[in-house]
């Protein structure tokens, strides 16, 4: 989000008839310049609607996605993204069920306490 040249709003708890509650992003930018993989990869129950002309002209629901590229990073010291700087971190899914993702590299997996 932070290398994105446009109007970016985070609305926290916003009513919602159907849910309650709930959190808005709004980003003020085509919809194609935005990697949607990252916004599955933290919550793939997202729905993201696309708006033109203040009308909902699509909306996407998300999945978990098979690949994640430089978003996490593998923290194997003996992988190869350890010794090699420009090689991409790349992540496969490898249990959709339990949400499990691993390095391409050296099949560690990856562990939420290791975000930040």
């Amino acid at each position: 989000m932070d290398k994105l040249d446009c109007t970016v709003a985070i609305i926290k708890n916003a009513r919602s008839n159907r849910m309650g509650r709930k959190d808005i992003l709004k980003v003020e930018c085509d919809i194609d310049t935005l990697n949607l993989d990252v916004l599955a990869f933290i919550d793939h129950s997202i729905t993201v609607n696309v708006i033109k002309a203040g009308e909902i002209v699509e909306k996407r629901a998300l999945t978990l996605p098979q690949e994640i590229r430089d978003v996490l990073h593998c923290h194997n010291p003996r992988c190869i993204t350890s010794i090699e700087q420009g090689l991409p971190h790349i992540f496969y899914l490898a249990d959709a069920g339990r949400e499990i993702y691993r390095c391409k590299y050296c099949d560690e997996r990856y562990s939420e306490r290791h975000r930040g």
